[in-house]
């Protein structure tokens, strides 16, 4: 088994702003940038040193082959790529942005093009370590987009040909719910080498993403979170800055990185801490806005998250959102959504169906209190009955400085006790049904 080493030799360009214009091949490594002559060259090798003794064919084998060749006449897909290994101390910690515990993939193999050595992409296992909150199914929409930032960023250093650690801030990102996307996945693994086997041995949710577009200053990306009984969409776009000029404009803690992030890994202990709470509802109440304040966060709540420069990961701040939106929806439905470890069914719970946003300020610890709002009405269904759905406005402000962090618009289905995992969820033409 040949085993691939994906920063072996990099060639670094002239960065200007944030990085040098990427070149068409996938650069990381020359062990992985394939060369079509040598690996001709070596097949011809294999071959000749191996002999085959054909005259113990008997002819039983031989019926039975041509037979087999006369009724598969619809041939396989051609493997155009194929998968290589990557890990995350070895390959990846010196050039991303981020750092455990926040990252959160596992089994990450780079999709690579047999001919040009081009990167194409990533797949991977997603790890959940938050409570479910308010929410139900398989993953938390913290887990969701936490790994989201990681396969991105990840995908991003396998395409750029220099090697040396960017940040990679949301711009703009988009998220939706449909069983049509499954076809798009298989025709996209279907010319990947042992990319369908990944899939079928997956017990976790499976993170598949392209890096295309990329340019000095930007990069876009487009994928699909799977898990048993859902597929999301997902299409985003990041700006590229260089560490150095990152740096220059949120200089860091004095503090050595060591002593800001512990070891334990507090995304395991997210729960409810916003306070201040106030609802405020139309009055034939067809709508509900209930707005909550997170105090300052400390680098605790940061951990990983920048490398050596503690920001609050945006995740975390839809974590709050969405604990927010579970009590809006509860006040305006009457049912009792409850915040919860993990999903086991018993109580009502609320999944994502879309959600679009626009991150625009980063949050650092020992600032500033968060405000956060949250707007909610049923606009499919009848208020609080199963599968009815819910389109909600949010923001998060910073106190003080009155600067916006992020605003979105999502749609929720609530659903009932009983029926977690059971929901066939279709944003496109906006219905649910419960299989």
């Amino acid at each position: 088994m040949m085993t691939y080493s994906i920063f072996k030799s990099f060639t670094i360009g002239t960065v200007l702003f944030v990085l040098s214009a990427p070149s068409a091949a996938f650069s990381p490594s020359s062990s992985l940038k394939v060369d079509a002559t040598q690996r001709l060259k070596s097949d011809l090798m294999y071959r000749k040193n191996i002999q085959i003794d054909v005259r113990n064919v008997t002819s039983t084998v031989i019926s039975t082959t041509s037979a087999q060749f006369k009724t598969n006449k619809v041939a396989a897909p051609k493997k155009a790529k194929h998968l290589v290994k990557i890990d995350f101390k070895k390959d990846l910690s010196k050039h991303l942005d981020v750092t455990l515990p926040y990252y959160s993939l596992e089994n990450e193999n780079a999709i690579v093009d047999d001919v040009t050595g081009e990167c194409h992409g990533i797949i991977c296992t997603v790890k959940r370590d938050a409570p479910i909150g308010r929410e139900t199914g398989e993953i938390s929409m913290f887990d969701f987009l936490r790994a989201a930032g990681c396969v991105c960023t990840t995908a991003a250093v396998l395409a750029n040909p220099v090697k040396k650690r960017h940040h990679y801030p949301a711009e703009v990102y988009s998220v939706d719910a449909n069983p049509a996307h499954d076809k798009w996945l298989k025709n996209e693994i279907s010319s990947i080498a042992n990319c369908e086997a990944f899939l079928e041995e997956a017990s976790d949710p499976v993170f598949f993403m392209t890096c295309n577009g990329m340019t000095k200053r930007s990069a876009k990306y487009y994928g699909v979170l799977k898990t048993k009984d859902t597929i999301w969409r997902m299409k985003s776009g990041t700006f590229i800055i260089s560490s150095s000029l990152f740096k220059r404009k949120f200089p860091p803690p004095s503090t050595q990185t060591k002593s800001l992030y512990p070891s334990a890994n507090p995304y395991e202990n997210l729960s409810s801490k916003l306070q201040n709470i106030k609802a405020y509802s139309s009055f034939d109440k067809d709508w509900v806005c209930m707005e909550g304040t997170l105090p300052p966060v400390t680098f605790d709540d940061c951990s990983g998250h920048f490398h050596d420069n503690p920001c609050l990961p945006h995740s975390s701040m839809i974590f709050h959102s969405c604990d927010l939106l579970g009590m809006a929806i509860g006040k305006l439905t009457g049912a009792h959504i409850p915040f919860k470890k993990r999903d086991v069914g018993q109580d009502y719970g609320l999944k994502l169906m879309s959600f679009d946003c626009t991150p625009q300020t980063l949050h650092f610890p020992k600032t500033h209190a968060l405000k956060f709002q949250v707007k909610v009405y049923c606009s499919t269904g009848e208020i609080g009955e199963p599968g009815s759905i819910y389109i909600a406005e949010f923001s998060a402000v910073q106190k003080v400085t009155e600067l916006v962090c992020f605003k979105a618009t999502g749609r929720f289905v609530l659903v009932p006790p009983s029926s977690s995992g059971k929901y066939l969820i279709n944003s496109h033409n906006v219905t649910v049904a419960l299989i």
